[in-house]
């Protein structure tokens, strides 16, 4: 498990230490660092590992993550033309890289290590990543399986979802994660069951065409007496099942010390889905796997609460970040989630806003009686 990311003069940041959690949630307005704090880990993970395990010269441009050169992440008030990047594993394995542009603008990097770190969850082929840019509705997905070093099973767009379900769909999966209506134990049963959580019936149908390398996705839906529907093309079902199914895959998918990056898990997902999204999330971060999720959603949040709560995951598993600008810089807030769901802190700005709407709307009330 990756413990803490370390960044100096990186995009927003001066210099600055985040410990990450079991389950880590970043939170906070746009532009305010959420998002370069997963880019730093994806610029360690795509740079990739050399033969023996270490890992290579920072690749600024790749299949995760393009943020351009050098110049363009330095810090506006670098005091120096350096950005240095670190990863902590559990306390006793650390990736560092420092990147130094010279008087003739040619950057050279120095890397630092106590040990191998090929075993890493960061470096793992079972690392997933999903991007905010995803995939929504398509009428073929890529069905061939993806080799390249640097991406991720399902791909960081969930273009190669219907290919991994289609090959993996058998696999049993951990008791933590089973959803109580599911008819088996099996992926692509659990998978089913868990979409019924966004669209109530709904059953995923693959149609593979191998000879054309592509793959169809079909969803039906359960009329009177548990007769199902034709397949609808996903193309004519609406955008909440498309983004949500690589979600489910990933996190019911992901094992013991693997990592699971997902960026705005709940676009396109009514409230009741978002929240139970997250309880799906929060299963899977006790059952082992490392889980990130950067949001904006409080639905999200009320429903890690609530699995704090219902004893789903320990307190101490979930880890709250808050990004605020301050002038050039940011900084981060970490309220603690108690065992009965509350906060031990309420910055201002977090997840306050219908809070903030309701005061207005009673007020406007009061004042005018209407």
């Amino acid at each position: 498990m990756i413990t803490q990311i370390r960044m100096r003069n990186f995009k927003c940041f001066k210099e600055y230490e985040l410990p990450l959690g079991g389950l880590t949630v970043l939170a906070g307005l746009n532009g305010t660092g959420k998002s370069s704090v997963i880019q730093a880990l994806l610029l360690l993970r795509q740079s990739g590992l050399d033969e023996k395990g270490f890992p290579r010269v920072l690749r600024w441009q790749g299949k995760l993550v393009d943020t351009g050169s050098f110049r363009d992440v330095l810090y506006e008030g670098a005091e120096q033309d350096v950005i240095e990047l670190e990863a902590e594993f559990d306390k006793i394995k650390r990736i560092k890289i420092s990147v130094t542009i010279d008087d003739f603008q040619t950057p050279s990097a120095g890397i630092t290590n106590s040990e191998s770190v090929e075993d890493a969850s960061l470096y793992r082929r079972s690392m997933y990543y999903l991007s905010a840019d995803r995939l929504g509705p398509q009428k073929t997905l890529p069905f061939f399986e993806q080799g390249h070093e640097s991406n991720t099973p399902l791909g960081k767009n969930g273009e190669h979802v219907l290919w991994f379900l289609e090959t993996y769909g058998g696999k049993i999966i951990s008791e933590n994660l089973r959803h109580a209506d599911a008819d088996q134990t099996t992926l692509i049963s659990q998978t089913n069951a868990w979409l019924k959580v966004i669209s109530p019936g709904a059953k995923l149908e693959i149609t593979p065409m191998p000879k054309a390398d592509v793959a169809l996705a079909g969803f039906a839906f359960s009329r009177e007496r548990d007769v199902m529907t034709k397949p609808f093309r996903a193309t004519n079902v609406g955008f909440g099942l498309s983004y949500a199914l690589p979600l489910i895959v990933a996190l019911l998918a992901a094992q013991n010390d693997d990592l699971v990056i997902i960026e705005n898990p709940e676009a396109h997902i009514h409230p009741g889905g978002q929240t139970r999204l997250a309880e799906l999330a929060a299963r899977a971060a006790s059952a082992g796997t490392q889980v990130i999720l950067e949001t904006h959603s409080d639905h999200i949040l009320d429903g890690l609460r609530l699995a704090v709560r219902r004893a789903i995951i320990r307190p101490e598993e979930v880890t709250l970040h808050y990004f605020q600008r301050k002038g050039l810089d940011t900084e981060v807030t970490t309220p603690v989630i108690r065992p009965d769901g509350r906060l031990d802190v309420w910055p201002e700005g977090f997840f306050d806003q219908h809070e903030k709407n309701l005061s207005s709307l009673i007020a406007h009330q009061q004042d005018t009686g209407v």
